[in-house]
């Protein structure tokens, strides 16, 4: 298996791994339009292929962290969606993914990345609750200890806030498990 950058013509297939991976087309659609928007950061986007057939997607959009203290805010990663098709599930696809763009996240200079999901997947990775460090989802989290965020720079994030989404994000139903 290869971790590696994922190539701007493989939207579909990327796509594609979500509907696979969820059973539907809510998480494909919502990649597809990640994918498009301007928010999308393809270097923290990767793939997992194996001879040649995506077995695993991870994708990054930037937020905006808009600062309740009125000082300049900043534009953290989100994570948002992972995805593993079924018959790679649970073989360590998704981990490999997850690690492969938090090290280049790290490396690049991110001071944090953010996720919604489960914290028994991405705990590992020393996600916590994101509500004490006071940054907002941009609508209520249900449930809410899937709000999550990863400090890559300890103490540098700042004040509360409230994050401002990508438009395909954007929406209170994109907020719920």
């Amino acid at each position: 298996m290869v971790i590696r950058p994922v190539e701007p013509g493989e939207t579909s297939a990327a796509a594609e791994v979500h509907r696979l991976a969820f059973g539907s087309d809510v998480e494909a659609d919502l990649a597809f339009a990640l994918m498009r928007d301007d928010a999308f950061v393809p270097a923290l986007s990767f793939a997992a292929e194996d001879g040649g057939k995506l077995l695993g997607h991870v994708l990054f959009t930037r937020v905006w962290l808009e600062r309740d203290d009125g000082k300049p805010g900043f534009p953290p990663p989100l994570l948002a969606p992972l995805a593993v098709v079924p018959e790679s599930q649970r073989e360590g696809v998704g981990t490999s993914l997850v690690e492969a763009a938090i090290a280049l996240a790290r490396e690049s200079g991110e001071i944090a990345v953010f996720v919604f999901g489960d914290p028994a997947f991405y705990g590992r990775f020393g996600f916590v609750g994101a509500a004490e460090s006071g940054v907002r989802a941009p609508h209520p989290v249900q449930p809410e200890w899937g709000w999550q965020v990863l400090e890559l720079e300890p103490g540098l994030l700042g004040p509360s806030g409230a994050l401002k989404v990508a438009p395909p994000l954007d929406s209170p139903e994109m907020w719920r498990e």
